[in-house]
C-alpha cells in the first residue's frame, strides 16, 4: 500500500491527485453550510421538543465550527472579503429588523 498524501487509490484503483489545503477547506466549508441549511429546515419542522434542542445544539455547534474554518481560510488569505460600507450594514441591519417585526 502506497503511503503518499498527495495521491490516493480511487475505487477503479485509477490514482487521483490530493487536495491541496486550500481545497480541502473550502470543501468543509460548504459542507458545514450545507449541513447548517438541513438542520435549520428540521429544528424549524420539528415537533418534539427533545429533538429540536439536539438539533438546536448542533446548529449552534456547527455555526461555530464554520466561523473558525473561514477564520483560518481569511488568515491565511484563502477567502478575502471586501469591508462592508457603513450604508450597507444599516441597509442589511433595517432589513432583518423589518423581517422580525
Amino acid at each position: 500500500m502506497q503511503n503518499n498524501m498527495q495521491t490516493q487509490q480511487n475505487p477503479g484503483n485509477q490514482p487521483m491527485q490530493g487536495m491541496t489545503d486550500q481545497e480541502l477547506a473550502f470543501d468543509l466549508l460548504y459542507q458545514e453550510k450545507a449541513l447548517m441549511a438541513n438542520i435549520s429546515s428540521e429544528v424549524v419542522e420539528g415537533s418534539q421538543v427533545g429533538l429540536r434542542n439536539v438539533l438546536n445544539d448542533m446548529f449552534m455547534q456547527m455555526g461555530q465550527d464554520q466561523l473558525q474554518i473561514f477564520q483560518v481560510m481569511n488568515q491565511k488569505g484563502w477567502y478575502q472579503l471586501k469591508p462592508a460600507q457603513p450604508q450597507d450594514i444599516q441597509t442589511a441591519k433595517q432589513k432583518y429588523q423589518n423581517m422580525c417585526n
